[in-house]
């Protein structure tokens, strides 16, 4: 791991930097500091372009984007969407239906909740409503459908809730299985409702490290000139593609190991700018 004072050399070479959002880039207030905004535009008369991976859907990030004067594509649905503000697609991954309807006849036998993501939308029926209360995915639009009958296709994400950790993972294995090369599956426990458990299903292949790798290939722009920020236990696998790693002060443990620098600073703190900050200095 880098420190302070050894940490210049490496960072001479970053050209884009790429935050997660909810927990990194922004406070417990949803707002991104006034630090880190000033440093995101400094930073690009130096030729350091900023962007998003984020778990959101494109629409919920647009504002962020504009108030950092962001042109470059935003990496969003973890790595299922990658799209510019004036809605150039330059990469998008769809699930195929017969695995959006797989996971409907799951959700309607084992009394499981389900709503299914689109880049500008969260789109839910009446039965499913409770998911918009422990979704916490900020600045989303959802829309509320009568039946799930015609918007079964350019499915993103596949999105479930449950109380009972088996049967997320029962249905974890039974979307994966023998669908494996065509669909992943993970559930995971909330990280803000206690015995609530998430599951998320996209095409294989698809997370924040292939969105950042397709977004390094699409702006020519190789590993050792990319830093990442991040928090959370989705952002592995943004670590995972081996720019320059950052965990912020709050991050969980596991996140903070990988990490080649460690702010001081938390999300609360505008701990994204303290790297900024870094990066600056070393242009």
């Amino acid at each position: 791991m880098y420190n302070k004072t050894n940490i210049q050399k490496k960072l001479s070479k970053i050209k884009l930097i790429v935050s997660d959002v909810d927990g990194t880039l922004t406070n417990r207030d949803n707002e991104v500091g006034g630090e880190t905004t000033e440093l995101v535009k400094k930073l690009r008369e130096k030729g350091v372009l900023f962007t998003f991976a984020t778990q959101r859907i494109h629409s919920s990030i647009v504002p962020f984007a504009r108030n950092l004067g962001i042109d470059i594509p935003i990496i969003t649905v973890n790595g299922a969407l990658l799209k510019t503000l004036d809605n150039k697609v330059v990469s998008s991954s769809i699930i195929k239906e017969k695995f959006v309807d797989r996971a409907l006849m799951l959700a309607d036998k084992l009394f499981v909740r389900i709503a299914f993501c689109y880049g500008d939308e969260i789109i839910y029926t009446e039965d499913n409503s409770v998911l918009r209360d422990f979704m916490y995915r900020l600045g989303t639009d959802y829309r509320l459908v009568d039946s799930y009958r015609n918007y079964r296709d350019n499915v993103l994400e596949i999105i479930m809730l449950g109380n009972e950790k088996r049967v997320m993972k029962y249905i974890q294995n039974k979307m994966n299985f023998p669908a494996k090369f065509f669909l992943t599956a993970k559930y995971y426990r909330s990280s803000s409702k206690l015995g609530v458990y998430h599951l998320e299903a996209r095409k294989s292949g698809t997370n924040k490290k292939t969105g950042m790798t397709k977004l390094a290939k699409y702006m020519g722009i190789s590993k050792n000139e990319v830093a990442v920020l991040g928090d959370w236990f989705n952002d592995r696998d943004l670590f995972e593609f081996g720019g320059f790693n950052v965990a912020l002060q709050n991050a969980v443990a596991e996140l903070k190991h990988q990490a080649d620098y460690v702010t001081e600073r938390t999300n609360d703190e505008d701990g994204v700018a303290e790297f900024l900050k870094l990066v600056y200095d070393s242009k």
